[in-house]
């Protein structure tokens, strides 16, 4: 009874749930000294109402999720925030790319309603959430739409996804859309997106005809199949310090979205086959004639990605970013907020 007692105790004091596939055990309450096993069982101590628990930290380790993991609390939300991030994040001076924890899907297509061939790991279902720190890799079978982070509930608002590293390949781990959401507030900064067929989706509007305070900032998307998806109208859309490169379309709209202009700024955008196309009645993507206000847009030139040169060594700090001295490399854009971390 007192050991009972104790772990209850300690899981209503703790400041976060910490999670480690290496070390942890369900059974654990969840403290830095004694971690959980699983994401799931780290998200049922969010979901509870019985402590103050707000925040995951997950270590480093791989994570195979068996279903997806629904973001939400039955906790009061006033002033708070679900944040569910890596331990060692990459600006923190001990961090090198092993030490992201590795998020991978083994779920069955159908465990969603209404979303019969989707696999989501992270099903965002409450407002003011972030999501920062950790890399997802593309599903096991690749004729799947797997989404590492989904929104699908359009009255929630405020989704910040940061320092996350999507990487895919559509014939062998697909990832349809690193990230797809319905409604407003959603922010991606300081990502990268490596070989996805889609990086973002900005989904349906919450219901009102509109759109408002979408963006991408200070990311890489690099060999996507297409780089921003606009579906519904919006305004005040932000696309400023990116580098997209080797993608067949860098943005694409819909064909009833309104929106007759959105801008980008300070961007390096070479080596993609379109730059804007819509998406007609049929689905099919065809030339867009929407305008794209640049400021400072650079269109000409290679970019070098630091790739892995020596299977024996570490992987290099910089991983799949700009090459110091190269083209982009300038705009800091990439995981780092800190952009001195990306020298080698």
């Amino acid at each position: 009874m007192g050991n009972v007692f104790l772990t209850c105790y300690l899981t209503v004091l703790a400041q976060a749930v910490y999670v480690d596939s290496n070390i942890g055990n369900d059974k654990n309450p969840g403290t830095k000294e004694a971690p959980v096993f699983s994401i799931d069982k780290a998200a049922e101590i969010i979901r509870s109402r019985d402590n103050n628990i707000y925040i995951m930290k997950i270590n480093p380790g791989t994570y195979i999720l068996e279903n997806h993991v629904s973001v939400t609390t039955e906790k009061d939300m006033t002033d708070k925030r679900i944040i569910i991030e890596a331990s060692v994040l990459p600006d923190d001076k001990s961090w090198t790319p092993e030490q992201m924890p590795v998020i991978a899907s083994k779920a069955k297509k159908g465990q969603i309603p209404d979303s019969y061939h989707f696999v989501v790991s992270f099903l965002i279902d409450e407002s003011h959430v972030t999501i920062r720190g950790i890399k997802f890799h593309g599903y096991f079978y690749p004729n799947t739409r797997y989404f590492p982070i989904a929104r699908f509930d359009k009255t929630k608002t405020d989704l910040t996804v940061e320092q996350c590293m999507f990487v895919g390949d559509e014939n062998v781990s697909q990832i349809q859309a690193g990230i797809i959401a319905h409604g407003n507030e959603i922010n991606i900064d300081h990502c990268v997106f490596y070989k996805l067929r889609n990086t973002v989706v900005f989904f349906q509007d919450s219901g009102d005809g509109i759109k408002t305070g979408n963006g991408i900032t200070n990311s890489i998307i690099y060999g996507a199949r297409q780089g921003v998806w606009t579906a519904w109208p919006d305004k005040d859309f932000k696309f400023e310090n990116n580098v997209v490169s080797n993608c067949i379309h860098v943005w694409v709209k819909n064909y009833f979205n309104t929106t007759k202009s959105y801008s980008i700024d300070n961007c390096i955008i070479v080596n993609n086959q379109y730059y804007k196309v819509i998406s007609d009645s049929t689905g099919a993507l065809v030339p867009g004639e929407f305008e794209l206000k640049e400021k400072n847009v650079t269109k000409e030139g290679e970019i070098s990605l630091r790739l892995i040169e020596n299977i024996d060594q570490p992987l290099p700090i910089d991983y799949l970013h700009t090459i110091p001295g190269s083209l982009g490399y300038d705009i800091g854009a990439g995981l780092f907020k800190n952009s001195g971390k990306t020298l080698p």
